[in-house]
């Protein structure tokens, strides 16, 4: 690919995605050792899921979560509880944790009790709205050229920017040609931007990324390739 441009100063992806989250410290991070703790809580959960949950287990769930209310106006799908999360409503937690045990996604669950909800871990859709944004000069080269849409994205309304970024390179599909956009970004999709995108010190240990952190990334790398076009 052509060399990277810099970009103005403008909104950077917690803008794009409406984010509000704390901080997350990249440089010097240190991996998160899951305890036995987490994982028995997690086994736990997906046990409750097969048996009638106690009162005293919910108020588990609860105390570990931090603060909130387990009530039926939480029995709402993921894309709901996920936006509510963003919104800084803790309270979503438990039931998107009980949606994430259920449907066989025990490693996001881990990912999200982890941080107890306080940041939002990063999709693979996130991250390529976030290419869009700082690779967008490049991006104008290609947004047009006529490109097979990856049969999982076809619906969304980032599905030619999407496909334009897997064009460049900056991100793969899977085997099966989808793009698997509700995936959490691990440290092989942030690998691959390293050289183009990231600071040339770049170094992630954790499987998940939150949204304050990889702006952060993006706007040191910038800063860094800035400095050295000059």
């Amino acid at each position: 690919m052509k060399p990277y441009s810099s970009p103005k100063e403008g909104a950077g992806i917690t803008q794009l995605a409406e984010c509000q989250l704390p901080k997350l410290n990249v440089a010097g991070s240190i991996p998160v050792t899951r305890s036995i703790i987490l994982l028995a809580a997690v086994l736990l959960l997906y046990s409750s899921l097969l048996t009638a949950s106690t009162s005293s287990q919910q108020n588990y769930w609860l105390e570990v979560s931090g603060d909130g209310v387990l009530g039926t106006s939480y029995t709402m799908d993921e894309i709901s509880l996920l936006q509510q999360l963003k919104n800084a409503d803790r309270r979503a937690l438990i039931p998107l944790v009980r949606l994430l045990v259920a449907s066989g996604r025990i490693n996001d669950a881990e990912i999200w009790m982890e941080n107890r909800g306080k940041i939002i871990p990063v999709t693979r859709r996130d991250l390529g709205i976030a290419l869009s944004w700082y690779g967008r000069f490049d991006l104008y080269n290609v947004i047009s050229i006529d490109i097979g849409i990856p049969p999982d994205i076809e619906n969304d309304a980032y599905a030619s920017t999407l496909t334009a970024i897997l064009h460049m390179g900056w991100m793969n599909t899977s085997q099966d040609g989808c793009f698997h956009p509700d995936l959490l970004v691990g440290y092989n999709d942030l690998e691959l931007l390293s050289n183009d995108f990231f600071p040339a010190a770049f170094h992630w240990e954790r499987n998940w990324i939150g949204m304050k952190s990889l702006d952060s990334l993006f706007v040191a790398g910038s800063r860094e390739r800035a400095i050295d076009e000059r």
